[in-house]
């Protein structure tokens, strides 16, 4: 029974003697190989997920921004159209309309040249003004996360004309 003893404790030294927790069985022996342990492994693994966490957030300023665009597009021409309709004459109503985009996109911050239409056909009372603006915005700087170098957006917004006001005629 004393021997027993003995051999765990002569055991147990050898296994801790490198600093390492060893069965005494491996201990002196080499490695198979084909096995390896698992050193340098977690340097991969930063590495791919540092790859991961940059992909997301291109991925997600790149949303964020055609996000914001796309609001301020909108907005640009809800208030193009509600210009457009405060007028008395088509050509007023146009060129009120394209200032008033202009201006509602420049002051946002959305940096390009809108496209503004502006249908006046039943620029009447109780009618109808239409607005539609176009813009290209630039995603060149998200291309690593798989954006189009632009992209164009499109809104268009109504507004009614009152129904008992004088209007001018399209000449």
């Amino acid at each position: 029974m004393n021997t027993g003893i003995t051999h765990i404790r002569r055991n147990s030294l050898l296994a801790f003697s490198s600093g390492r927790p060893r069965t005494a069985a491996l201990a002196g022996k080499p490695r198979k190989p084909g096995t390896s342990d698992d050193s340098g492994t977690i340097s991969v693994e930063m590495v791919i997920l540092a790859v991961v966490i940059v992909l997301a957030l291109c991925l997600g300023s790149g949303a964020g921004i055609l996000v914001l665009a796309d609001g301020r597009v909108s907005a640009a021409a809800a208030a193009a159209a509600r210009a457009a309709s405060q007028q008395s004459r088509p050509q007023a109503a146009d060129t009120a309309a394209r200032q008033a985009a202009a201006a509602t996109l420049d002051q946002a911050g959305t940096t390009c040249t809108p496209d503004v239409r502006v249908d006046t056909s039943h620029f009447e009372p109780g009618g109808v003004v239409e607005v539609s603006v176009r813009c290209r915005v630039e995603l060149a700087g998200l291309a690593l996360a798989g954006f189009p170098a632009h992209r164009d957006l499109h809104a268009t917004a109504r507004a009614p004309l009152e129904q008992h006001r004088s209007y001018g005629s399209t000449s």
